[in-house]
């Protein structure tokens, strides 16, 4: 009997042990439960009671915590902090740390950078000294800075109109009648627009970052080949006083043939003549020199009085790669084309912020909660907690965007901006790959010259001057293929000494179209 009791019992409880369903522990969770971060509102976090709106203030604030991200990706300490990288890896890869950190302080300091040209001009420390120092680039860079500062802005601004919305939210009185649902999607700020404003920014600011980055590739090209027209000045000036040295000996065997009666004195004139062209020369090289050390200061932001030393000979560049493998580093690394890009980049983000407000989205919105109470669920509910049709206006006649039908010539207007960028981006890509192949053409058509001058054309031209000497001190030549011999080597010592300036900056020319040192 006991059990018959007990089994029927058993079989009247355990039907209902499911509805149990661990009341206690739900009660428990909930109790203990705390909601996410992103839940709480800007006002809240900055200790503003009393002020927490309907459901705007809790639909932006995701939104918002999205924008301070983007913020923190540029901050202005980590941005110089990778300026500064970029200048050693750029300009003093091959310095040791000591010396890095020696030029790093002329950034500040004219004094030091006057005394550090005052001893040798040195490509890499110049150039690292115009990063630092050149007013156009610090110029770009500050326009960087000032462009971050948009995003303090935007949070300002929503955050006051928040604050305005839930000041004027009791006295709110809408068309229509006086108790209606607060949409979300009829709120300030729309959801997700503050993302997007965030995303405008980022890109205005990379814009501003590329065109920077132009600036500087200029200042430093522009530096790179005063440096080396520098150079084939102190070249010229060093061949031609070795020129006059040489026709000072020539000189004297010409006298001594004149007073043996062995030639006239004409060619003591003609020596004499050419002796002072070179001298002639040699003031002009100096004047030349001049011009060039004040271009260098003032790419240094230095005065035009500050002595400068005597420039150390830098390696010319190395072998230059085909041009087939070029053509993809340009189309990548080239400030003017990554510049459209994040162009492009902005006005797609205006367009879809600028879409999101007038036209309906791509969805049908069944699953948007529209901050109604639900009172009731189940089928024979008499009002659904979600959407199951969609209208073509809202209530009171007010339409389902609240921007609908506004500014829709802007918006054509920037679609068309849009595909002029898409067009030019083409064009300048087209017209970056033409740039590279000349460019290469030249640098690789200096590189071939200066071989053959160095190894074939010097030696034979110091073999014909040597010859021709011995010949016109025995008589066997007459003057005239002497001086020849003399000028045409003069020539190809200067034309050598051009070959090389010119491999120098047609190579920085190359770098400068691409983007990016080999």
């Amino acid at each position: 009997m006991k059990k018959i009791i007990t089994g029927l019992i058993i079989f009247c409880v355990l039907p209902l042990y499911p509805l149990y369903a661990d009341y206690d522990g739900m009660k428990r969770d909930l109790e203990e439960y705390t909601p996410d971060q992103f839940f709480f509102t800007p006002l809240e976090d900055k200790g503003i009671s009393g002020t927490t709106g309907a459901g705007a203030s809790i639909a932006a604030a995701p939104e918002v915590s999205r924008i301070k991200l983007l913020e923190e990706t540029y901050p202005e300490k980590t941005y110089q902090e990778e300026s500064q990288e970029l200048n050693r890896l750029l300009f003093a890869s091959d310095l040791p740390p000591k010396a890095f950190s020696d030029i790093s302080q002329t950034g500040n300091d004219r004094e030091a950078a006057e005394n550090r040209i005052k001893k040798t001009i040195v490509l890499k420390e110049i150039q690292l000294m115009a990063a630092l120092r050149n007013p156009a680039i610090l110029a770009a860079q500050k326009k960087i800075t000032a462009e971050m500062q948009s995003f303090d802005q935007i949070l300002a601004l929503d955050d006051n109109l928040r604050l305005y919305l839930t000041f004027t939210k009791s006295v709110n009185n809408k068309t229509g009648p006086l108790k209606t649902k607060d949409a979300i999607k009829l709120t300030y700020p729309s959801p997700g627009l503050t993302a997007l404003k965030g995303r405008v920014i980022r890109d205005e600011v990379e814009v501003l970052n590329e065109k920077m980055r132009i600036v500087r590739k200029g200042v430093i090209t522009d530096i790179e080949n005063a440096y080396w027209d520098l150079v084939f000045i102190e070249n010229s000036t060093r061949i031609k006083s070795e020129t006059i040295a040489a026709f000072d000996r020539l000189k004297d065997v010409a006298e001594t043939l004149y007073k043996s009666g062995k030639t006239s004195f004409q060619d003591v004139i003609k020596i004499n003549i050419n002796i002072e062209i070179l001298k002639e020369d040699l003031v002009t090289l100096n004047f030349q020199k001049k011009n060039i050390e004040i271009r260098i200061l003032e790419l240094l932001n230095l005065p035009v009085d500050t002595r400068v030393g005597k420039a150390f000979l830098s390696t010319l560049p190395g072998e230059t790669a085909k041009p087939e493998l070029l053509y993809p580093v340009a189309i990548k690394y080239r400030q003017e084309l990554n510049t459209i890009r994040h162009q492009i980049s902005k006005l797609e983000n205006m367009i879809e912020m600028s879409e999101s407000m007038i036209q309906a989205p791509f969805t049908l919105g069944f699953s948007t909660f529209e901050n109604d109470m639900v009172r009731s669920v189940g089928t024979d509910a008499p009002e659904k907690p979600f959407s199951t049709k969609t209208m073509a206006a809202m209530k009171n006649n007010s339409p389902i965007k609240p921007w609908y039908g506004v500014d829709a010539p802007w918006l054509k207007q920037t679609r068309e901006n849009l595909s002029s960028l898409k067009e030019t981006l083409v064009q300048e890509e087209n017209s970056t790959l033409l740039m590279v192949r000349e460019a290469w053409f030249n640098a690789d058509k200096t590189r071939r010259e200066l071989d053959l001058y160095q190894k074939q054309i010097l030696p034979l031209s110091k073999s014909a001057l040597d010859v021709s000497t011995g010949e016109y001190e025995s008589g066997s030549i007459p003057f005239a293929e002497a001086i020849d011999s003399y000028n045409s080597w003069l020539n190809v010592k200067l034309a050598i000494a051009k070959k090389q300036t010119d491999l120098a900056t047609s190579t920085a020319l190359l770098e400068k179209i691409i983007g990016k040192k080999f």
